[in-house]
């Protein structure tokens, strides 16, 4: 039987495949939004910066949403 016609038998099935095709979307996306732009992740230039989370600015955002956040005035904590 073709999926085709397996689904329009059986029509709850439509919105089972809808919402795991939309899961296995967004899980695809979110790997590829991560490895394409988190910093500290290093696939390639691993010579020339080994440690890229060393370089990161304080004042640069790197959760995908940040509630409550503001990095526009960060400071050290004072010491006694």
């Amino acid at each position: 039987m073709r999926i085709g016609a397996h689904l329009k038998a059986n029509p709850p099935l439509v919105l089972l495949v809808g919402a795991v095709g939309a899961g296995l979307g967004a899980g695809a996306f979110m790997v590829t939004h991560f490895l394409r732009n988190d910093p500290t992740v290093v696939l390639t230039n691993k010579k020339g910066n080994p440690y890229p989370w060393l370089h990161v600015n304080p004042d640069k955002n790197l959760k995908l949403y940040a509630v409550n956040q503001k990095f526009d005035k960060l400071e050290r904590p004072k010491v006694f």
